[in-house]
């Protein structure tokens, strides 16, 4: 028996390999997030507009495992240029988190989707089920 169990969620990404996330114990890992249009899976074309992209992402996958964003306590935020698109993460980190950010670690890293794709940036991200969140 497995100490993890598969989070699904309709929308927001797909993963080939697997499910959206998982649950262990008291915690939602999220991982390989994008900034994607849920419909084509494709990335979208303005940086700031793919990270808001993958913020809406991670919100229909947190929702399908009952969570939303202010139950996120770590990301990791892997991008491709950080010097080019500092600005335009920030910007959409302080609209996803208003109301208090969680830790995170963002590095630059040469490659972030399918090869050839034009995505900027990939999300990994943890989640705590508080015993006010079941």
């Amino acid at each position: 028996m497995s100490s993890w169990e598969p989070v699904h969620a309709d929308g927001g990404m797909r993963h080939a390999s697997g499910p959206a996330a998982v649950r262990a114990g008291d915690f939602v890992y999220l991982s390989s997030v994008r900034g994607v249009d849920p419909e084509t899976q494709k990335p979208l074309d303005d940086p700031e507009a793919q990270f808001r992209q993958a913020f809406a992402n991670i919100e229909v996958v947190l929702e399908a495992a009952g969570l939303d964003l202010t139950d996120v306590i770590k990301v990791t935020v892997f991008v491709k240029d950080l010097g080019e698109d500092r600005a335009a993460l920030n910007s959409a980190w302080d609209e996803a988190f208003p109301g208090g950010a969680p830790a995170r670690a963002t590095i630059e890293v040469s490659d972030v989707g399918s090869k050839g794709d034009a995505s900027r940036a990939l999300f990994d991200v943890v989640a705590y089920i508080s015993p006010t969140s079941d």
